[in-house]
Order: structure tokens, then C-alpha cells, then sequence
């Protein structure tokens, strides 16, 4: 009985402790519940301080549609957990298969996680905050995965407890602790079998790798609960060192950094992430330290294939935008940046690769204003992306660049047999307007837009799409202000 009270008060106090240190009070709080044994449990450790910390507690259902009749069991247990406690409940219906299929991730648990964050920023509360039951156990799975894959120190910082709105209370709880509280409280939970394969990467982790370091250790959830809050801080510090010397070594005038050279190799490191940032390159470990080993001797090399190149030349590092093979005019191409995180753009990009003519992308959500999504894909369908498809595209490394007319250009438009030869089309219109007409491709060349035309298949909307790109290239000097 002492074990099962000093446990219930652990979990207790872990969620009070982290409502103290993050200042949640007076705010609302929708529970992301999956009825697992980790949501339910976060769900009656936040009623249990709703009234003393004033939070507006409410959970949120996403109903996956993937186990069929266990879906709809793990839906029903949660809408009568939620009735039980008095607590408002929203359930949100998603298509993931659908969604793969129409947004070409490979990852069906990729596409599922996607789908419900999506459903997390579109159902959040206002001005409200959303609580996942990431716990211990996960964190240190997160660890061995990224280490298996590769990673950084900001990668082997592991789960953050809080990002943005996402609050996370029980990441210092152990799953092994999170059930012993639950049979402590006779309280019921549902079991995704899909949990219990290990075809799925974290599953794998779950039941085969951590039980092999539970020998060595009897909790490693608890090492990496200490590594991670121990990185976190240095990393922290590393952050704001490089910012500082960044600054320091940056010259706006032409675009260079001097000075790198002085640095700590881990310096060095984050700078040139930052630069490279700055200059909308791709900052992954290759150009990384493939920009470092040049401060050693000097030298160049190609950091986008035929159309940007590193130089360090007397210890100054600069980037060099040059004239690409594929005859794309020098000042014709601009890297067409997508950002990460939809849901954190608030203003449009504009891009300018001709005279009086600006390509300004807006990016519009189905879910957030309807209407207007409605109204830009029915008046313009020739002007927009499906954002999850290009931002799949370039989350596999590739860069997309904005470019002007060039040779060999084809397109396949969806629905269509056969691909339409630029050239010849470019034939249809006015002769002053056929070299300011814009283009997209992937950095191999294949084309995936053309301005007045459409798009590939692969970047173009369906029913399913719920984030459109929308390029509307206008001219900023007839405007009117």
C-alpha cells in the first residue's frame, strides 16, 4: 500500500510541479486523449488541480480510422471517460490513408502524426494550450531513435516539456509508473495493438532495445530525463554564444562572414547553420561541414547543384549565386524556401526574379478560413499547391528553385496522358510575355509548376488537401496603395 501511495502522490505532485515552473494558471487546456494509459492518466492529474490553478480543462479525441472496429472502441471509452468526469470532449474524424495517398509520405505513422497535429492547431482552444502525454519513457525512446538515425546536440535534447502551445506534464513519469497509478485509481484504459508490433521503428525501440538497457540500468528513462535537461541547458547556452558570435562575425555589406576560423569548431558549426539559414540554403550536416572544411584550406564547393557555391577565400566565407548549366539566366532563380511549420506563417513570402514582377505566395488552411481556400482554388486553379506535397519534397532534402524560361522544359498536368513541351505552349502566348513566365522545379530539374499552366501531379491539390500555396505574381509599381 505504501508503494501504490507514494506513486499516485509522485504523479500528482509531477503535474502540479510542472503547472508551477511553466506558470499555467487562469488559461485553457484541452487534453489530447487517446484513452491510452498516459492521457488518461494526464487527464485526471489535470482535473485533479484544475480548480487550484483555474484551468478550463477540456479533451480532445482524434479518431484515426485505422483499426476499424478498435478505433471506434478506443473513440467510445473516451466519450464515456469524458462524460463520467464531466468533462467537454471534442472528436475530430481524419483519413490518414487518404491523406498519405494524396500527400506522398511514405511513413503511414508519419502521416498519422501529421494528421493529428493538424488537428491539434485547428481545434486548440482560443488563446489556449494543448497537453500531450509524451512521458519519460518516450523521451528516451526519442533519444535512441535519433541517435540511430543521426543527429545533433539539439536532437539528443530529447522532448521539450513545453513548445509553443504543446504542454507536455508527464515527461519526468515513467510508463511503468503511469500504470501503477491507474490500477492504484481502478481506472480503465484502451490498448492500441498497433503499440504492440514491432514492424513500426519506436515499437522496435519500445520492446527490444530499451528492455536490453534495463540490465545495465534499471531505469534508463530516468538517465535520459537527467541527459536531456542537462543538454537542454547547454545548449541552450551554446545558442545564444553562436548568435552572439554570428553577429560578430557577420558583414552585411556583402552578404560574408570573417572571422569563422578564430572560432571552436562548435562555433564554427553553428554559425554556418545560421548563414546558411540566412541565405535560405539547406543547413544539414553535409553543406555544414562540408562549409567548415573549406575554413581550413580554402577553396569552393557546390552547395545547390548549378546554382550556389561556397567560397572561402582568405578566411572570409561568402556564398555565390552563379549562372547554372541548364541556361536558367544568372539573375533568373531565387531557392524557393517552404517553411517548416505551417502553422507559424503569418505573413506572405514574396520572391522577385524579373523586373516589375513579384511571385507573392500566400498560404491559406481549409480549416481556418474556408471560404477564402474555396474562393482562391475555384477562381485560380492554376495558381495553387498543395503545401503537405511540396513541403514532403523539400523535407527530403531537395531543394525547389523559382527559375525563369530555359530549354527541355516539360509538364505533366494531373489527369493528362501526356506532358505538354513548354516551347510549344510558350507558342500560345504573347512574344513579350514568354521569358517572364515563372517556373518550379526540384533541383534534379523535374518541372512542378508553371505559372498560367498548372502543376505536376505531385504537388497538385485534391479533395483531400486542406493547405494550398497560393502564387500570385503581380506587378507592385501599378498597384494601387
Amino acid at each position: 500500500m505504501g508503494k501504490f501511495k507514494e506513486n499516485k502522490n509522485k504523479v500528482y505532485q509531477t503535474i502540479r510541479d510542472f503547472l508551477i515552473r511553466e506558470r499555467i494558471r487562469d488559461i485553457p487546456v484541452a487534453v489530447a486523449l487517446s484513452g491510452g494509459a498516459d492521457s488518461v492518466c494526464l487527464l485526471m492529474g489535470l482535473l485533479h488541480w484544475r480548480d487550484m490553478f483555474h484551468v478550463e480543462l477540456s479533451a480532445l479525441h482524434v479518431q484515426h480510422n485505422l483499426r476499424g472496429a478498435e478505433s471506434f472502441r478506443d473513440e467510445q471509452f473516451c466519450r464515456d471517460l469524458c462524460k463520467t468526469m464531466e468533462i467537454p470532449l471534442q472528436v475530430v474524424s481524419v483519413n490518414v490513408r487518404d491523406y498519405q495517398k494524396s500527400s506522398g509520405i511514405s511513413s503511414l505513422e508519419t502521416a498519422a502524426r501529421k494528421c493529428r497535429y493538424d488537428a491539434f492547431e485547428a481545434h486548440r482552444p482560443e488563446n489556449g494550450l494543448i497537453a500531450t502525454a509524451h512521458t519519460a519513457s518516450d523521451n528516451l525512446e526519442t533519444i535512441l531513435f535519433r541517435l540511430a538515425r543521426g543527429t545533433g546536440l539539439k536532437g539528443l535534447c530529447g522532448i521539450p516539456p513545453r513548445r509553443d502551445y504543446y504542454i507536455r506534464p508527464l515527461l519526468e513519469i515513467t510508463r511503468s509508473e503511469i500504470e501503477l497509478f491507474l490500477e492504484q485509481q481502478n481506472q480503465d484504459y484502451v490498448t492500441d495493438s498497433s503499440n504492440l508490433q514491432e514492424d513500426y521503428t519506436r515499437n522496435f525501440i519500445r520492446h527490444r532495445i530499451v528492455p536490453l538497457l534495463k540490465r545495465i540500468t534499471g531505469s534508463p528513462e530516468k538517465s535520459g530525463i537527467m541527459l536531456t535537461d542537462l543538454l537542454r541547458q547547454e545548449e541552450d547556452f551554446l545558442e545564444i554564444s553562436a548568435h552572439q558570435a554570428y553577429q560578430a562575425c557577420f558583414q552585411p555589406a556583402d552578404n560574408s562572414l570573417r572571422g569563422l576560423k578564430t572560432l571552436h569548431p562548435a562555433l564554427q558549426r553553428c554559425c554556418i547553420k545560421i548563414y546558411l539559414e540566412h541565405c535560405k540554403i539547406r543547413a544539414d550536416y553535409q553543406n555544414i561541414i562540408l562549409v567548415q572544411n573549406l575554413l581550413q584550406n580554402g577553396g569552393h564547393a557546390e552547395l545547390v547543384r548549378g546554382l550556389v557555391t561556397a567560397r572561402v577565400s582568405q578566411g572570409i566565407l561568402c556564398l555565390e549565386e552563379k549562372k547554372p548549366s541548364s541556361g536558367i539566366p544568372e539573375q533568373n532563380f531565387r531557392i524557393f524556401k517552404i517553411p517548416e511549420n505551417f502553422n507559424q506563417i503569418k505573413d506572405l513570402i514574396n520572391y522577385q526574379i524579373f523586373e516589375n514582377s513579384v511571385l507573392s505566395v500566400e498560404f491559406i488552411r481549409k480549416d481556418r478560413n474556408p471560404e477564402k481556400f474555396t474562393w482562391i482554388v475555384k477562381k485560380f486553379p492554376d495558381a495553387v499547391l498543395d503545401y503537405d506535397k511540396i513541403s514532403a519534397i523539400s523535407a527530403q532534402g531537395r531543394e525547389i528553385i523559382l527559375h525563369g524560361r530555359k530549354p527541355g522544359l516539360y509538364l505533366r498536368l494531373p489527369g493528362r496522358e501526356h506532358r505538354i513541351r513548354i516551347q510549344k505552349w510558350l507558342q500560345t502566348l504573347p512574344v513579350s510575355e514568354r521569358t517572364r513566365i515563372h517556373y518550379l522545379s526540384d533541383e534534379s530539374g523535374h518541372l512542378l509548376w508553371v505559372e498560367r499552366l498548372g502543376s505536376d501531379p505531385s504537388v497538385s491539390i485534391t479533395d483531400h488537401t486542406r493547405h494550398i500555396l497560393f502564387l500570385d505574381v503581380h506587378n507592385p509599381d501599378t498597384e494601387s496603395t
